[in-house]
């Protein structure tokens, strides 16, 4: 048995309260005691002699009353991730009408993880082939929620069900206290073993809303994300491109090759000292992958603070200022649009710097290119330190004379979307119809310029697919809504407009 910190507290599982505990202890006999909160920090390993195979059943994922902590079982029932096998390779491509072309340059990667480099994202969706069926799953459940609970029982069914191959991995104690007795083959992990996620883990399914996306891009710090399916339960999000009512159709698309993938761009965060050395900012770990956003805030601070920005080592500009924001194109619709910052498509590789509520009227958001290495250093001269927060987790506090270091991930976050996948990386060379890039390459100047001016025809539309982006600024933001009667109601929905005719 091996003690772990728990994400909160709560009711007790089971019949065992809570547990007494003291460095060393031989406990021969489980029973509720008294719980005395000033021994967990110095606690070891809790060794469980003479329990039977029910009590330790019972305590695998039982949570210590009042005290912030819960029991996780060592045993190869409850973690093994090392012995799953590795996982598949994939083979991913752009999807479009300017492929067929393009494919010396693009051509499709096959690997047991997708990366991105600058200037290397296709405006657009990308293919998926699995090259072997998949086999490990890792379900990451919004913590406290039943709905979601309920899902992931119903999705751990109908992989036992149609792929009886799979291995299902979950992270919650709750979850997997719930799933346990019914999925043999249900698999937690330690956060000693949460280095091996990249290794093992082919696809992620994220039940809940935008903010568990974000805790499972923190799991894979400085490592490759295998692509991710999100479910919505039920809340609006720009990341949930599928309701759980559709998710056995949405399984069925993803094992067979037919899902198409949006690769959305993090970035990497390092926070150095005033000589330049990294502080880590997560234990052992010196560098941060984020999705969304990370942004220097002065807190509780009654004082602006100062952060000099600089780009690619050249000062930019002094902020004196509630803070500083420094987002992905994901993020440039979460924290930054509030703060009066851009949108930005997710497939337009750059980084996005806002101000929060600058002193300076003439202080405006800034789109940098990708590969663009910016530093944000507290002022020597700032009366007020500033809070760091990352993707909504504060990771502690910059000084005077700190910095943090952001550039891109090579990292992406591979979202399934809703687009249609049909359409592989060779699908304008199978139609065997000439697209505007080959009429263009084989007419003269005047039919060339001719050609660059005409419209797209709705077939080079339709080989893009369905937008999820468009849709959802349109449906979630109100995009340029008007203030008038049905403003609220969506344009591109032809049922509101019959329904007011009626």
């Amino acid at each position: 048995m091996r003690l772990t910190r728990g994400i909160r507290t709560g009711t007790p599982f089971g019949a065992f309260q809570s547990c007494r505990l003291a460095t060393g202890q031989l406990a021969r006999r489980i029973s509720a005691t008294q719980v005395i909160p000033a021994s967990w920090g110095r606690a070891g390993p809790l060794r469980l002699g003479g329990a039977s195979h029910q009590q330790v059943d019972s305590l695998r994922a039982a949570r210590c009353y009042g005290a912030g902590y819960r029991l996780m079982s060592s045993s190869p029932a409850a973690h093994g991730l090392e012995r799953l096998p590795d996982k598949v390779q994939v083979r991913t491509g752009p999807i479009g009408s300017l492929t067929y072309r393009l494919s010396k340059v693009l051509e499709p990667r096959t690997s047991d993880h997708i990366t991105t480099r600058v200037g290397s994202s296709f405006g657009g969706n990308h293919s998926l082939e699995w090259m072997h069926l998949p086999r490990n799953v890792l379900l990451v459940v919004k913590q406290g929620d039943q709905a979601a609970n309920a899902a992931a029982s119903k999705i751990a069914e109908y992989l036992t069900a149609f792929h009886p191959d799979s291995n299902v991995i979950v992270e919650d104690a709750d979850v997997f206290a719930q799933m346990q007795n019914r999925f043999p083959k249900l698999l937690s992990f330690s956060p000693a073993e949460k280095p091996l996620l990249a290794k093992k883990v082919d696809f992620i399914i994220t039940l809940g809303g935008d903010g568990t996306i974000l805790h499972a891009s923190s799991l894979f710090d400085d490592a490759p994300v295998p692509p991710v399916l999100s479910f919505s339960m039920g809340t609006l999000g720009f990341l949930l491109p599928f309701h759980i009512g559709a998710f056995e159709h949405a399984l069925q698309e993803l094992f067979s090759g037919k899902a198409s993938l949006l690769l959305r761009m993090r970035l990497q965060m390092s926070v150095h000292g005033p000589n330049g050395q990294e502080l880590p900012r997560r234990p052992h770990k010196q560098q941060v992958h984020l999705m969304n956003e990370v942004a220097l805030h002065r807190g509780r601070e009654p004082h602006l603070t100062m952060i000099d920005a600089f780009v690619d080592g050249r000062h930019l500009t002094q902020a004196i200022s509630d803070g500083l924001i420094i987002a992905t194109p994901t993020g440039s619709t979460a924290y930054s649009l509030s703060a009066g910052g851009p949108i930005v498509h997710p497939s337009a590789q750059s980084l996005v710097l806002t101000p929060i509520c600058p002193r300076s009227l003439s202080f405006r958001s800034v789109i940098l290119p990708s590969d663009s290495t910016v530093q944000l250093k507290i002022s020597k001269t700032s009366r007020s330190p500033a809070e760091l927060i990352v993707d909504g987790q504060d990771l502690g506090v910059l000084s005077p004379g700190e910095y943090l270091q952001v550039a891109m991930s090579p990292y992406p976050i591979p979202c399934v979307n809703r687009s249609s996948g049909t359409l592989g990386p060779h699908a304008a060379a199978r139609s065997k119809e000439p697209t505007l890039l080959d009429e263009a390459i084989e007419s003269n100047g005047a039919r060339r310029a001719e050609e660059e001016h005409r419209p797209l025809s709705s077939a080079s539309h339709s080989e893009r697919g369905d937008d999820d982006w468009v849709r959802d600024i349109n449906t979630l933001l109100k995009f340029n809504a008007s203030f008038g009667k049905g403003a609220l109601e969506n344009p591109l929905d032809d049922t509101a407009g019959a329904a007011t005719s009626k």
